[in-house]
């Protein structure tokens, strides 16, 4: 099967051939899904045109969005256009589970696929997570589908939209009893479950404000899993900092016992990930 680039060339001047996009997220199933494209402002006139094609390459997708601008808002939304209207509440499979999702309404990445099955493979049974901005729940829906011996994950969410697909989501993985949905502010609600194994702090631009709230949450010899942004050239650098910072204040002794870049973020920037062994004394 062609390529988008390999389809749109012929199509627009050869000087314009270096920014069609060479690739975009689909999230959906072959039953339906949504394609979402980030499209440079010199392509501009051949954006529909653009959508179509998606359309026509991948038959299972019945909505084109552009993405415009950076996640903004308390709920870290995307801004989008519609090139292609249709229908964009999906059921996004993944591995042996399912996540279900409107990305124009509540945050979802299919590129975290990974990430969330190399945390789901640290998880030890008998384990309680607290999982503050939970979105739809993909990461406690891949860790109870890989670890059933999971107590219980408490997954924290202020996005109303987010907090309902998440409860979809437990349901259609039968997961009850497994998952404690919270709707609401992490800030006021984490302080509620201290003494948990583990924290999973997923949202890159704002977990470092709740840093030091998780790092007093987490049992003696708990685990913290702290995402941030940091440049090409010293990725893990600033999370580095700002987890020894915090340990030094609270007098823990903490161990940087994983570093992961999780993916791309923005040009030059990456997502990272540090696990965080937490020893309080």
């Amino acid at each position: 099967m062609p390529t988008l680039k390999e389809v749109i060339k012929p199509l627009i001047p050869r000087e314009l051939w270096d920014k069609v996009p060479r690739s975009f997220d689909i999230i959906g199933s072959r039953s339906g899904a949504v394609a979402i494209i980030e499209i440079p402002p010199e392509l501009e006139n051949y954006k529909f045109l653009i959508g179509e094609t998606i359309i026509k390459l991948n038959k299972h997708v019945k909505a084109v969005l552009r993405r415009v601008g950076a996640r903004e808002s308390e709920f870290r939304l995307y801004r989008y256009e519609v090139l292609v209207p249709g229908p964009t509440e999906v059921i996004h499979k993944e591995s042996n589970y399912l996540i279900k999702v409107d990305p124009t309404k509540a945050y979802f990445s299919p590129r975290d696929q990974g990430d969330r099955e190399d945390i789901a493979r640290q998880i030890m049974p008998g384990e309680v997570i607290l999982y503050p901005f939970a979105g739809v729940g993909p990461y406690a829906v891949t860790i109870l589908k890989r670890q059933s011996l999971v107590k219980l994950v408490i997954a924290i969410e202020l996005n109303e939209y987010a907090y309902y697909y998440m409860l979809d989501n437990i349901k259609l993985n039968k997961l009850e009893g497994k998952v404690l949905p919270l709707l609401g502010d992490a800030a006021k609600l984490m302080e509620s479950f201290c003494g948990v194994d583990r924290v999973i702090l997923t949202l890159p631009l704002g977990a470092h404000k709740f840093l030091r709230q998780s790092l007093t949450c987490v049992r003696n010899g708990g685990i913290v899993h702290f995402y941030h942004l940091g440049t090409e050239e010293n990725p893990y650098g600033d999370a580095e900092n700002l987890a020894r910072n915090y340990c030094n204040e609270l007098g823990y002794e903490c161990q940087i016992i994983n570093r992961r870049i999780v993916r791309d973020y923005a040009p030059y920037v990456y997502k990272v990930r540090l696990d965080i062994k937490v020893g309080k004394f």
